[in-house]
This record gives structure tokens, C-alpha cells and sequence, in this order.
């Protein structure tokens, strides 16, 4: 019996070789897809955080005010700084309650796009507890 030698050289084809390149496109492709994403979340995560301060900044703010005080008088009012675009309103509860809730906007980056969101905060304040 007559063996024949089969010269065979280890290479890839063409088809193997654009297979893998496909593969390894998907997986880097996934990966910045991922790093983008993480990064929208940590911006808005900060901006949230940020606006979440200047609502409890204004709170204090407003805190510190006599009860009787015009800024506490009731109705709307904006905010707006370098920082931070924003309203509070005060309500009357009855004549020695109000309360104030206030509204700071934010860059939402994870809804697809530029989005604004808002952080609210509430509190009361009473005339005998806050003179």
C-alpha cells in the first residue's frame, strides 16, 4: 500500500480569519459601548448629587429666615446661579405652619441624550419652633 504525504501548511482561510476579526469587532465594540454607558451614569450619578446639595443648601437658606420673613411669604419663586436653575414654593399650611418645597433641575444623561430631571425637597416650618 502506497501512502500518500499530504503537504498541509498550518494556516487560517480567509473565511476563518474574517470569523474571528467579526468576533473580536463585536467584543471591542461592546466594551467602548459599555465605558460610554458608565460614564453617562457617573456624570448624571454626579450632577444628581450636585443638585441634591444646592436643594438642601437652599433649604438651610431659607431656614435661617424670620417666620414671618417676605422670602417665606407664600407663593412661587425661582432660583437660578451659576450652578443651579431651580423654584421654591411656600404654602401655607394654616397660620403657623408652611411649608416649602424646592426644585433643582439637573443634566440627566441616561435617557438617550440631554435630558433634565429634578431633585424636590420638602420641609415645614412652624412659628414656634422657628421664631
Amino acid at each position: 500500500m502506497i501512502q500518500r504525504r499530504v503537504n498541509r501548511q498550518g494556516a487560517f482561510t480567509i473565511i476563518e480569519v474574517a470569523v474571528a476579526t467579526m468576533v473580536f469587532g463585536v467584543a471591542v465594540g461592546a466594551c467602548v459601548l459599555s465605558f460610554s454607558m458608565g460614564m453617562r451614569i457617573v456624570n448624571t450619578a454626579s450632577n444628581q448629587m450636585d443638585s441634591l446639595q444646592d436643594a438642601r443648601s437652599q433649604i438651610e437658606m431659607l431656614r435661617t429666615n424670620h417666620f414671618t420673613s417676605a422670602v417665606l411669604n407664600a407663593g412661587s419663586y425661582s432660583l437660578s446661579n451659576a450652578n443651579y436653575t431651580g423654584s421654591y414654593v411656600v404654602t401655607n399650611v394654616d397660620s403657623w405652619t408652611k411649608n416649602i418645597t424646592v426644585n433643582i433641575v439637573y443634566i440627566n444623561r441616561i435617557r438617550g441624550g440631554v435630558g433634565r430631571s429634578t431633585n424636590t425637597l420638602v420641609t415645614s416650618l412652624t412659628s414656634d419652633l422657628h421664631p
